[in-house]
């Protein structure tokens, strides 16, 4: 019943608008008419609207915006990414449980997917706010064969598959500000953790988490975030379908992970470079070793930010915060 339920409801995301008829899903699957019946639903059930018209068969009307695996699975047309996927309606964080899976021998490419993390970290210690029913919180296993010096690309790799996906599916100018924090309109939506498991020499395992505002609205961000904070729905003026957002951030993850493993590290510095709302501006750098300002030139091929000082002095930032001055 499960496998006919994903094949059928396929069929009819396929067609979207249009109807497909009771007969050719019955002469497509070797299922009977009742059992196509029970299906429908089972899906209405489950909160898909699924209109049905003599003569002209069953049409996918709607889909309930849940991230269980059969609504990423839904059109992801990917090769690796989200081949696994574990879809939890609560979890410590989606990080801490992707790194438990990625030790005990998880595939590259497998997905963590949750409704709400009730420890949800960022970068630098930091907690992130993780609401249930609006948000995306998600974490990829990656396995790249490179030196652990070269992790911090991946970081750059997914901010880049975040603001084309992005861009892609809703024409938001997302940007990218140094080094993976995703920005429209100025204000932070997405936010990205990278967290390696490795040997001196060899990555055993990457942990891609990335949070995304999805359908927060400017309302109910915390206080202390409403200037600073935006999410999707906030600045596309609707509600976006979340397993959507996930499927087409995978499709993109793919592409720039491809490059980056395929020889083509240049290509990906390249786009963050041109999706980019650090380069070109002045900055204020904290880092570990103390405060500094400057022009922000451009990033290395670590990754590292170059900022121009007073006096012609240099500064290769790897860690810490920016803020535009």
């Amino acid at each position: 019943m499960a496998h006919h339920t994903e094949q059928i409801l396929s069929l009819l995301y396929k067609k979207k608008e249009a109807y497909t008829s009771g007969q050719e899903i019955a002469d497509g699957l070797g299922v009977t008419r009742a059992a196509i019946w029970k299906v429908i639903e089972a899906l209405r059930a489950d909160g898909y609207e699924v209109e049905s018209a003599a003569a002209k068969g069953y049409r996918l009307v709607s889909i309930p915006d849940l991230l269980g695996e059969r609504e990423i699975r839904l059109g992801l047309d990917t090769k690796t990414m989200g081949k696994v996927i574990h879809s939890l309606a609560e979890v410590d964080s989606t990080n801490s449980y992707a790194s438990r899976l990625a030790s005990d021998g998880a595939p590259e490419g497998t997905v963590v997917v949750s409704d709400r993390q009730t420890a949800g970290r960022g970068r630098l210690g930091r907690k992130w706010a993780s609401p249930p029913g609006v948000n995306i919180y998600m974490s990829v296993i990656l396995r790249p064969e490179i030196p652990p010096s070269e992790a911090p690309m991946l970081t750059l790799a997914a901010s880049v598959a975040v603001a084309q996906a992005l861009r892609g599916l809703y024409g938001l100018q997302a940007e990218i500000k140094w080094p993976n924090d995703v920005l429209m309109d100025g204000r932070k939506a997405v936010g990205i953790l990278t967290e390696m498991s490795a040997e001196p020499d060899r990555v055993r395992h990457i942990v891609l988490g990335v949070g995304i505002d999805v359908n927060m609205t400017r309302e109910s961000f915390p206080k202390e975030l409403k200037n600073i904070a935006t999410s999707v729905m906030a600045e596309l003026g609707k509600k976006v379908d979340r397993a959507e957002l996930v499927r087409r951030f995978l499709l993109e993850l793919e592409k720039t992970y491809a490059m980056l493993t395929g020889g083509k590290k240049e290509a990906v510095l390249n786009a963050w470079r041109g999706l980019s709302c650090t380069l070109g501006r002045k900055v204020r750098v904290v880092t570990p070793r103390g405060e500094a300002t400057g022009l922000a030139r451009d990033i290395d091929e670590s990754g590292a930010l170059i900022v121009e000082l007073g006096g012609g002095r240099v500064e290769k930032v790897t860690s810490g915060d920016v803020g535009f001055v």
